[in-house]
């Protein structure tokens, strides 16, 4: 069974393909036979009618000159003007003569069927081989005292001829294949065109542009499709959206209720030292639990924004070594782990990106025994940051989930102190899409964790400034109502 599911199978292209190139082989074949068993017929009865007219001519001849002078029949049937590679035979006074002195009378008589052939109904019909080669032989009697002439007229003529017809139909069959199989071809791509498209548009919806649709059509067999298609993804943007504004709803509404623990707790704070000990430890736990809770709210709402798109209009060009060399100074950082081999200006938004590249800082600290250092080149058009740890590295199996979110490094979380929230690896990966980037893990040579960003150089970003006015101008209501809850939480 794993066998034939593992075949290769022809897909819907190569089929409609099969089909038209099968299709006109079946219709050339029955063509070309048709037309060489119709033509050689026709080409074969003409060659027979006009021996025996021929045939009938020279016996006519023969016997008119046999009867009207004394000459010795082996000369008239020498002398007698036949075409090339024609031989004349005659019986006259039971004794055998032939046109052609090479041959001999017994040779001819031989592949007749012997001296003793008679004409049935006055005439006969016969297809012979004569020295390889074949021949058309006419039997006409002289007179009623059983003289008779035969005449053997070549096919070879005829069968060249019926040899280039073959070819020829042979050759048209095998051009009417290729036809077949290129009009296949065109069908397949104008029939497919519309799946095509349906494909990439989905592809870019899946990429996270929303704002993507099918183009109208006037066909009406895809017009309801296109429809459809675009009602869905409609339904889908305004579900997304509303989650969002749930979702940064939730997040600023939770702020306030923590902002007054917070304060509550500091007040406590300010009197550890006349609480008893069994006090002074809950209020640690409570303390480092909202500073737990407060990192998660911010990684949410900054997640939010960057998942919403929000702030296109405040990109500018940001020299990656500065924001990087700015970003490990913030955190307290040695410079010294910046390695740069290629500067590059990316176009960003410079708070987001300095969050994103401080969160793969933490994580190297938190997660991956500690940050070895950081790498910047370039590659084509696009500027790459390499990002090493000299931790355990991530198992194989959670290569690309480590990007989800609530994917801790530490599932069972026991100590609340120096824990992540989950979210930093998913809102690196959402920033860096929002910047047109890409991020991904992959195991560093000699051991431990290695995370690579990818953004485009603005030396290649017109593509990226045309794509940033027009998402823009089509964001809508959903940047709006996110935007909303971006200036209650600023």
């Amino acid at each position: 069974m794993s066998g034939a599911s593992s075949r290769p199978r022809l897909g819907l292209r190569g089929r409609v393909m099969l089909a038209f190139a099968v299709g006109a082989s079946l219709v050339s074949i029955v063509l070309s036979v048709s037309v060489f068993t119709t033509s050689r017929s026709y080409m074969v009865a003409q060659r027979e009618r006009s021996a025996e007219r021929q045939t009938s001519i020279r016996a006519e001849f023969v016997r008119n000159v046999l009867d009207g002078s004394d000459s010795e029949t082996a000369a008239v049937v020498e002398d007698l003007e036949l075409p090339a590679q024609s031989v004349v035979l005659v019986r006259r006074d039971s004794r055998w003569f032939v046109s052609e002195r090479e041959l001999s009378p017994a040779f001819v008589l031989d592949k007749l069927g012997g001296a003793d052939v008679e004409l049935d109904d006055g005439s006969m019909r016969l297809d012979v081989t004569l020295l390889g080669d074949p021949y058309l032989a006419i039997g006409v009697p002289l007179n009623d005292e059983g003289d008779v002439l035969f005449e053997l007229s070549s096919l070879t003529e005829l069968e060249s001829t019926l040899r280039v017809l073959k070819l020829a139909l042979v050759s048209c069959g095998v051009l009417t294949t290729i036809a077949g199989a290129l009009l296949g071809l065109w069908a397949s791509r104008r029939v497919l065109r519309p799946l095509h498209d349906v494909a990439g548009t989905a592809a870019e919806i899946a990429a996270g542009n929303l704002d993507s649709r099918l183009a109208d059509t006037h066909d009406t067999d895809l017009e309801t499709i296109g429809q459809a298609f675009n009602a869905m993804v409609d339904s889908l943007q305004s579900r997304i959206d509303r989650e969002r504004r749930f979702f940064g709803d939730v997040s600023h509404e939770l702020r306030t209720p923590l902002t007054t623990l917070v304060t509550s707790v500091a007040v406590l704070g300010r009197h550890e030292q006349d609480l008893p000990d069994r006090s002074r430890r809950a209020l640690l736990l409570i303390n480092a639990e909202l500073d737990h809770l407060r990192r998660l709210l911010e990684d949410l709402l900054a997640l939010a924004r960057a998942e919403a798109g929000l702030h296109q209009d405040q990109l500018e060009p940001l020299p990656l070594a500065d924001l990087l060399e700015h970003t490990l100074a913030e955190s307290k950082r040695p410079s010294e782990l910046l390695v740069v081999e290629h500067d590059g200006v990316v176009e960003g938004r410079k708070l987001a990106l300095e969050r994103a590249f401080r969160n793969l800082m933490d994580n190297a600290d938190k997660h991956g025994g500690g940050l070895l250092g950081i790498a910047l080149r370039q590659v084509g058009e696009s500027a790459v940051v390499i990002i090493d740890d000299a931790g355990p590295g991530v198992p194989e199996g959670e290569h690309t989930r480590i990007f989800e979110r609530f994917v801790t490094g530490n599932p069972r979380r026991k100590e609340t102190t120096g824990t992540g929230t989950g979210l930093g690896l998913a809102l690196v990966a959402e920033t860096v899409k929002a910047h047109r980037g890409r991020v991904r893990y992959e195991p560093r040579p000699g051991g431990g964790a290695r995370f690579v960003v990818e953004l485009p150089l603005q030396t290649a970003g017109t593509e990226l400034q045309q794509v940033r006015r027009r998402d823009g101008a089509r964001r809508g209501s959903a940047s709006r109502g996110t935007a909303m809850t971006d200036r209650r939480t600023l």
